[in-house]
């Protein structure tokens, strides 16, 4: 697992998962997680995906699944690693990922109790088409909204 591990993390990550390695795997399975609840919720389109609803819904998601997993302040440590790790992210992305990365901690916070997967997608899911996360839009931020949804 660890050889895996090692060419999939950026060096921040890496370092965060060398630290602790069992907080380490809840992020990483989280992420899988909120890939397969995007996959099975948005319609699979680069402007869905990518800068869109799904990825605003992506991003929620997983740090509200590791908030209750790993606790508020290793996600947020986690999911800065991840964005500030990675190399050529246009500073809207990041900004936008930022954002949607603490919707879902906070989501998290106000619903510690959350363990059904289902759940984590419905209560976040409800947060996109309220326009409460951010989207861009030709190449601006904008707020979310229900386009994409299967």
């Amino acid at each position: 697992m660890d050889g895996y591990i090692n060419g999939y993390l950026n060096a921040q990550e890496q370092a965060l998962y060398n630290a602790n390695r069992a907080k380490g795997l809840l992020c990483i399975a989280n992420a899988k997680t909120a890939i397969d609840l995007t996959k099975a919720r948005y319609v699979n389109t680069s402007s869905v995906m990518h800068n869109g609803n799904g990825d605003a819904f992506r991003h929620a998601v997983w740090n509200f699944g590791m908030t209750i997993d790993v606790g508020a302040d290793f996600a947020k440590k986690w999911s800065d690693a991840h964005e500030f790790g990675s190399t050529g992210q246009p500073a809207t992305e990041r900004s936008m990922d930022i954002y949607n990365n603490s919707i879902g901690i906070s989501l998290g916070k106000n619903n510690p109790t959350t363990l059904l997967q289902s759940s984590f997608a419905n209560l976040t899911q409800a947060q996109v088409r309220a326009g409460r996360l951010k989207i861009i839009s030709n190449g601006n931020l904008v707020w979310s909204n229900s386009v994409g949804e299967k």
